[in-house]
């Protein structure tokens, strides 16, 4: 029973998203003030974290939980969760933080009677991301995995009517959503090498993945979702460009989920897909270059969100480049520092929210000062921001004295070494410039220009970031938690695939890291006081590297083939129809295999024999049916074409009575009827003026477009006789159904004739569907022409007395005649007692219902 306690974290979840739409009822929303509604659905995560604690404490005993349900069985396709210690890592930060965060938004839009949508976004993300961590097959990881950035989308965007949030969540959609595309071919490919999309099985199969002929395809495409996801280079732009989110998404989706969703996946797919050289190489260097990169440009930010933007960016560098390694001790430093992120910097997100409601500025040039009048803030922010600067006594020093261990690499050459240990100091020093950046400039230094300081938060919003920021602070100073240790170890060792030793003592003795780590804080403190310097050289010193330039060029590219797509689709008919047979014959002449057939001689096609008293019949209704669709084109008279058109119908069936072939003729004679009748009103309500054009467009053109109408029509007559030959002298003499039917239409459904009981017995749903479609169509076609003189009489016109007397007025409210209205009232009634006679007969004479409706049309 275990297992199904797996759907309640993400039931609640859903639940919460429901409550929080509720709201947008104006009988709730007027009752309840947004903080209280935040503090009751806050219990929501609480109780999914207490749940997933309970489960991951019996994980040791029992392993990994596994819930399944079956989808489609033939095709080894069905819905499962998968609950271990590395899914239970992941979960256990998107509660306990999402718990954090729903309290926190409620004093965030403390007067926003509407944030509502907000807090329903929030839960339905919170929910994509927790299965996304639970999920125990690779199609239900990837469908949760695109919900995740369709609600980010949804939350970076909540500001409508900013261009800069619509902006930023386009971007952060394009890239993540494109990245989504990549990785689904990347899962159907590894579950068709590993036989299975189950994650076990999966992870299981990891000798025969790398032995794969695709196993390249599958790191390359699998890569792409998880750096897109990440924000990895070159696609890391999209992060900061959706910093013009609330802060509330941006310390959730930054700490615990969305850009921590490529870090798990690759991690949890590690004992599948690593431990190859491309897969070190790729995540490392992927990893190096966003982790400087992200630390260089972090120190020249003037925006507070914007430089925890980028320290983000530098961390999730270093989380890929742990990945990539395979050693233990890569992935006791990729856990801890998952952790370690995720404390940090949600509690330094929330402090940098709270100084932006009460100054209105997040601009590091007006700031300074507000130690005194904000002191808690100034406390937790600092707190969390000598974490993020790794030093100690906080949890963030553990983290970047493991991460410098792993720098230490003999197996390979040396030059590669120092570099990775060379960046590891350099993006260290950097970051704690960073963080001594936000706080002096912030809270020490004096301010620098006027902002209008108005302290409006409660004042026990900042026990919200307290939170994470002292339980950072624990980690590192009170005795070893085995706990946390526990969960730790469980978590890296299910992505090493091997068993990791975990410890969380800060001191570990005088070695190589320690060394780094003093070589690397003194680095960042020379940065800090030299920062101004620096700065000055970045602005001089701004290299065009990133994506956003590449996918502004792209995007303009899109825009120049929409544009061409538009002189394309010009909204004439003769264009399009002359692209569709051109295409359809290269096509057609590329892949269809036609050649050139040795013409047989009538005798050799028994079937099309002249032969006998109705051979001159035959010879004269062929001519007549290719004369009068000759006709159809060359006479200028619509009327007379339409009845040219009408004569090719009936000389075709009559070729069709000849063979003998009756309930097809049939079928033609009264869709011919129809089709003639239709025509002909659509004729009288065609005003001359565009029949005049059409006849100028067909008889009036010039040399070019005659030469083209003339090789199109041409070129596809010749396309159908070929096919119409080959199929001929290519198809089987003696049929596989016809045998079948004969023998059981009569004995099956009592029907003597074959035709009809194929239409109605043995293919009756494809019959229904047809005349569901017709009468669709029908009572489409009805109500616009009851709409249309409406319309015209709200203008003035008189044409809507047709809607109340249709019996005296015809289409488009003309008068008819008595002599029309005699026909009408004598033909309905015939036309009735005809197509019941059909319906009755159609077993045994040609007719059915498809002829019986037709007739009544």
């Amino acid at each position: 029973m275990n297992e199904l306690i797996l759907l309640i974290p993400l039931v609640l979840m859903l639940l919460g998203a429901s409550i929080a739409a509720l709201f947008g009822w104006s009988a709730l929303n007027l009752r309840l003030k947004i903080q209280h509604l935040s503090w009751i659905l806050a219990g929501l995560p609480s109780l999914a974290f207490i749940i997933l604690a309970g489960l991951q404490s019996s994980l040791a005993a029992e392993g990994g939980l596994r819930f399944h349900i079956d989808w489609v069985p033939e095709l080894g396709l069905g819905f499962g969760l998968y609950f271990d210690q590395l899914s239970a890592l992941f979960a256990l930060l998107v509660t306990g933080i999402g718990a954090l965060v729903v309290i926190y938004t409620g004093s965030y839009f403390r007067n926003d009677s509407s944030a509502w949508r907000f807090l329903s976004y929030l839960f339905l993300f919170m929910f994509a991301m927790l299965g996304l961590v639970l999920a125990g097959d690779l199609i239900s990881l990837f469908v949760f995995w695109e919900i995740t950035s369709v609600t980010s989308y949804l939350l970076v965007a909540y500001k409508t009517r900013d261009a800069e949030a619509r902006r930023g969540a386009f971007h952060a959609l394009l890239i993540t959503a494109g990245g989504g595309v990549a990785l689904l071919i990347g899962f159907l490919v590894i579950g068709s090498v590993a036989g299975s999309f189950e994650l076990v099985d999966v992870l299981g199969s990891g000798d025969s993945l790398r032995a794969s002929n695709l196993y390249l395809l599958m790191l390359v495409l699998v890569a792409l979702g998880a750096l897109t996801k990440s924000a990895q280079f070159p696609f890391h732009f999209w992060l900061p460009g959706a910093m013009s989110a609330p802060t509330p998404a941006s310390a959730y989706l930054h700490s615990a989920t969305m850009v921590k969703a490529g870090i798990y996946l690759l991690a949890r797919l590690n004992p599948a897909l690593g431990f190859t050289e491309a897969w070190f190489w790729l995540l490392t260097i992927s990893g190096l270059i966003t982790m400087l990169l992200g630390a260089y440009l972090g120190l020249k930010q003037n925006d507070l969100k914007a430089l925890l933007a980028y320290s983000t960016i530098t961390q999730l560098g270093v989380l890929i480049m742990l990945v990539g390694q395979d050693t233990s001790v890569a992935f006791k430093a990729l856990v801890i520092g998952i952790l370690a992120h995720a404390l940090y910097k949600s509690a330094l997100f929330l402090a940098v929210g709270i100084v932006d409601i009460d100054t209105g500025t997040r601009d590091l040039r007006r700031l300074g000062g507000l130690w005194l009048v904000m002191p808690a803030v100034f406390v937790v922010a600092t707190v969390a921001a000598l974490s993020m600067a790794g030093l100690p006594p906080l949890f963030g020093f553990l983290a970047k004295e493991t991460l410098l261990a792993t720098t230490i690499h003999p197996s390979i050459p040396p030059l590669i070494d120092v570099l990775l240990t060379a960046g590891a100091v350099l993006a260290g020093a950097l970051l704690l410039a960073q963080a001594g950046k936000l706080v002096w400039d912030t809270f020490l230094g004096a301010p620098r220009s006027e902002y209008p300081l108005r302290i409006t938060t409660p004042r026990w919003l900042p026990i919200v970031p307290a939170v994470p920021a002292f339980l950072s602070l624990a980690l590192g100073l009170l005795p070893e938690p085995q706990a946390v240790a526990q969960l730790l170890a469980g978590a890296a060792e299910a992505a090493f695939g091997k068993e990791v030793k975990v410890s969380l003592a800060l001191w570990t003795g005088l070695n190589v890291p320690l060394l780094l780590s003093v070589i690397a804080i003194t680095l960042g403190v020379l940065s800090f006081i030299y920062r101004t310097r620096i700065q000055a050289f970045q602005v001089r010193f701004a290299p065009p590297i990133g994506g956003q330039l590449i996918l502004d060029q792209l995007l303009a590219w899109i825009d120049r083939l929409g544009t061409l797509s538009t002189r394309l689709q010009e909204g004439r008919l003769r264009t399009y129809l002359a692209i569709m047979l051109a295409a359809v014959g290269v096509l057609i002449a590329r892949y269809g295999m036609l050649r050139w057939p040795g013409l047989p001689t009538l005798a050799d096609l028994p079937d099309l024999s002249f032969d006998g008293e109705l051979a001159v019949l035959r010879v004269f209704s062929l001519f007549v049916t290719v004369g009068a669709a000759l006709a159809t084109v060359l006479i200028r008279r619509d009327l007379s074409a339409i009845l040219a058109f009408a004569v090719s119908g009936f000389s075709l069936a009559l070729w069709l009575v000849l063979e003998p072939a009756p309930d097809v003729a049939l079928v033609l004679i009264v869709v011919d009827i129809l089709t003639m009748v239709v025509l002909v009103l659509a004729l009288t309500r065609l005003p001359r003026r565009e029949r005049l054009q059409a006849w100028a467009l067909t008889f009036r053109q010039g040399p070019a477009s005659l030469i083209r109408d003339v090789v199109l029509a041409g070129g596809s007559a010749l396309v159908v006789f070929l096919v119409t030959i080959q199929g001929l002298i290519s198809r089987p003499r003696v049929s596989q159904v016809t045998p079948f039917y004969q023998e059981n239409a009569k004995l099956l459904t009592g029907a003597i004739d074959v035709v009809g009981a194929i239409i109605v017995d043995f293919r009756a749903l494809d019959t229904l569907v047809e005349i569901s479609v017709v009468a669709v169509a029908g009572m489409a076609v009805y109500t616009l022409l009851r709409i249309i003189p409406r319309k015209k009489d709200r203008r003035g016109g008189p044409a809507a007395i047709a809607i109340l007397d249709s019996h005296v007025l015809g289409i488009g409210g003309r008068e008819t005649s008595p002599f029309i209205h005699l026909l009408a009232y004598v033909s309905l009634p015939i036309a009735l007692l005809v197509a019941v006679i059909h319906l009755l007969y159609g077993h045994d004479q040609p007719g059915d219902g498809f002829t019986a409706g037709v007739i009544v049309s």
